[in-house]
């Protein structure tokens, strides 16, 4: 039976991401660096995970594992990262248990590791002192040490972590291992030279380097309705409708727009439009909807996100608004600045069952994707 021991390097200080410290960008349930070492908790092999990381950074992760129970987890412990990888490393094998057989080294900046790409490694560990996985190389390549040479990618491969070794390989290859070393790989291979198995990587398992490297999506629906009164249109998406009707409302009662605002709202995990335009605030009587969406529009960008598409369903007994359907959607997506294509603005009856099937009122459905800038 394998004691595994997981090492967690995060000790790096995120330069080419930005002022942010990209370990904990928001990302999953959680930020990049707990994604990283959650999935190694659902294996019964695993004994312990060591977070290497510096110690300014112990707080920060502990506030995280906190918020996600991943505290009460007594496995996860911390370790003092060092001014390269391999000091990282190094620091972090005093920590491992005197049981332990086996060691992963797993980027902390790859949040996107699967448990079945965990559990190839582990398998081939059954039978090689030394597992990492591989991908493919997609684009071609060139050699640039003198001048400019295409090699053919097909000999090559990229490596991702977790790399897998048996612990007396492992100790071995650190023992003399110099802070040149390119990875761990070519710290082992420093001193071992038995068969490496390499087992089928994971495109998605992508190591969080520059900002847009961490996207995440969020969904909201909203809902609105308005009654009808006597008029001659309403405005649905910005466009003006002939009808014999128009809406009551504080603005100027565009439903879909509304549920548009409050799908986006809903989810960045804020207050819907009745707080941010509240009924009884005069600078919004007869208000322009769309504009009303431009704000909204403003609070999503400024807390990071963007749409990627929307869908709105209007549900209204009349007027006809097949003749409106393009012109609504391309106003729309305008506005939420996507393409057409990314926008869906449909219409249906309420077969005449209650308020709105009486032509009392008209209602609007809406869901939105959203992700990160």
């Amino acid at each position: 039976m394998k004691s595994v021991n997981v090492i967690i390097a995060a000790a790096g200080e995120s330069q080419r991401y930005g002022k942010e410290n990209k370990l904990f960008a928001r990302c999953g349930m959680g930020c990049v660096l707990t994604e990283a070492i959650t999935p190694f908790l659902a294996f019964k092999e695993v004994t312990k995970v060591i977070v290497a990381t510096h110690n300014s950074y112990f707080d920060e992760l502990a506030s995280w594992l906190s918020i996600l129970h991943l505290d009460e987890d007594n496995r996860i412990t911390f370790a003092i990262g060092g001014d390269s990888r391999t000091e990282t490393v190094k620091n972090a094998m005093r920590s491992l248990t005197d049981d332990c057989t086996h060691v992963l080294v797993h980027d902390g900046a790859r949040p996107f590791v699967s448990g079945e790409l965990i559990g190839r490694i582990l398998s081939s560990l059954d039978t090689h002192k030394v597992a990492v996985p591989l991908v493919p190389l997609v684009d071609n390549i060139a050699l640039v040490t003198d001048g400019v040479k295409s090699i053919d990618r097909n000999h090559y491969r990229a490596i991702q972590t977790p790399m897998g070794f048996e612990r007396g390989v492992f100790e071995d290859g650190y023992s003399v291992a110099t802070t040149s070393a390119l990875d761990d790989l070519a710290t082992i291979q420093a001193i071992y030279h038995g068969k490496i198995a390499h087992v089928e990587g994971d495109r998605s398992n992508r190591k969080i380097t520059h900002k847009g490297d961490v996207v995440m999506n969020r969904v909201g629906s909203g809902y609105d309705v308005h009654r009808t009164d006597k008029g001659d249109f309403v405005t649905l998406c910005g466009v003006k409708i002939p009808c014999s009707f128009s809406l009551v409302a504080h603005s100027d009662g565009d439903v879909p727009v509304h549920a548009v605002m409050d799908a986006i709202l809903s989810a960045l995990g804020d207050k819907d439009i009745g707080h941010h335009f509240p009924v009884d605030d005069p600078r919004y009587d007869n208000a322009d909807s769309m504009l009303l969406l431009d704000k909204v529009m403003d609070i999503c960008r400024g807390k990071g996100y963007k749409v990627d598409n929307a869908t709105v369903t209007v549900i209204a007994e009349s007027p006809k608004l097949a003749p409106y359907i393009n012109e609504m959607r391309a106003r729309l997506s305008a506005r939420l600045g996507v393409s057409d294509e990314c926008v869906g603005v449909s219409a249906t009856t309420n077969e005449q069952v209650g308020e709105i099937g009486a032509g009392n009122a008209i209602g609007a459905y809406a869901t939105v994707l959203l992700s990160s800038l």
